[in-house]
């Protein structure tokens, strides 16, 4: 096999013993978001490793192919990191993951030495890839190339999109309905709240003096942003092992502060968790988005501020409240 920088993630449990020799059922693509679209990508690769008695797994790409050809930035953001992407793989009953470090000479990789050099060394039996699934220099190779490369070994299964309000789930659908703030249809199409994780940082103390005292976000990866405004969230204290310690209700506020800062400051993320008292300096948090609220906007006095803030908290309370008994 030549050399590839790729990496495997063993994201449930260890890779077993003689995987090559049992076999792969390898799920193929990037999996931005794992969308309803892409999670059935991967549970039809798990379905098929199940029926051939193969080992499931997926491979993906770190980061984006567009970002390394500089085709579009948009693809600077991501809405899933690989390590949230990776622990969904192992929900949908991944084994395995085989991340492959992109750069600009892999994108010269033609589609023949793809399946030949990687695809076909690892012990692939089968593929799972999306409708509009294309690899190789320039894209060159699609779902029936891949089969003629793999000369009749390797099975391939392509799946068909899924819609919803018939339009195609996508990420770039995702992207566009939560720059407008449609956060209940973004998580709709997500299949589950889309998240956002990152560190608290000192601020300048505003919220507290106001009587909300709020923690101040700095993302840990550069997430989709959604609309300035203000959002009801879940908040997830996470240990240093990234696993969930408590959840709170609360608010968030994604903006510019125009109140307080002057035009053309650093976007902020606060958030402002009902029901706790405490320092959350340091600590990392992750934010479930639930609802749009409204918009970002300026006041005209502090005491203007202040009445909207416990109005918004209220609503929040309500909404949160209300689906949590549903």
């Amino acid at each position: 096999m030549e050399r590839y920088d790729i990496s495997i993630a063993n994201v449930k449990g260890d890779l077993p013993e003689g995987a090559r020799k049992e076999g792969i059922s390898l799920a193929i693509g990037f999996f931005d978001g794992v969308h309803l679209g892409h999670q059935e990508v991967v549970r039809q690769a798990v379905a098929l490793a199940r029926q051939r008695g193969l080992v499931p797994a997926v491979m993906t790409f770190d980061p984006h192919p567009r970002v390394v050809l500089g085709h579009g930035s948009q693809f600077d953001t991501v809405l899933t990191p690989l390590e949230d992407k990776l622990a969904l793989f192992a929900e949908l009953g991944v084994e395995a993951a085989y991340v492959i470090q992109f750069e600009r000479e892999f994108s010269e990789v033609t589609a023949e030495r793809f399946v030949k050099t990687l695809i076909a060394p690892l012990g692939v039996k089968a593929t799972t890839v999306g409708f509009d699934f294309a690899f190789g220099h320039r894209g060159q190779g699609n779902a029936e190339t891949l089969k003629e490369y793999g000369d009749g070994e390797i099975e391939v299964q392509v799946v068909a999109p899924v819609f919803m309000q018939e339009e195609k789930v996508s990420s770039t659908r995702i992207r566009g309905l939560l720059e407008d703030g449609l956060i209940s249809e973004a998580s709709e199409l997500l299949g589950r709240p889309y998240v956002i994780k990152g560190i608290v940082v000192h601020g300048d103390a505003r919220g507290r003096q106001l009587g909300y005292p709020t923690a101040n976000l700095q993302p840990e990866q550069p997430y989709v942003i959604p609309r300035s405004g203000v959002y009801a969230i879940r908040i997830g204290v996470l240990s240093e092992t990234g696993e969930p310690e408590n959840e709170y209700n609360g608010v968030l506020n994604v903006g510019y502060r125009p109140t307080f800062d002057a035009p053309g400051g650093a976007l902020k993320l606060e958030a402002h968790l009902f029901d706790f008292d405490g320092d959350l300096y340091g600590r990392k948090l992750a934010l479930s988005l639930h609802t749009f609220l409204r918009a970002e906007k300026k006041f005209e006095s502090i005491d203007q501020l202040v009445q909207q803030i416990s109005s918004d908290s209220a609503r929040a309370k309500e909404i949160l409240s209300s689906d949590s008994n549903a």
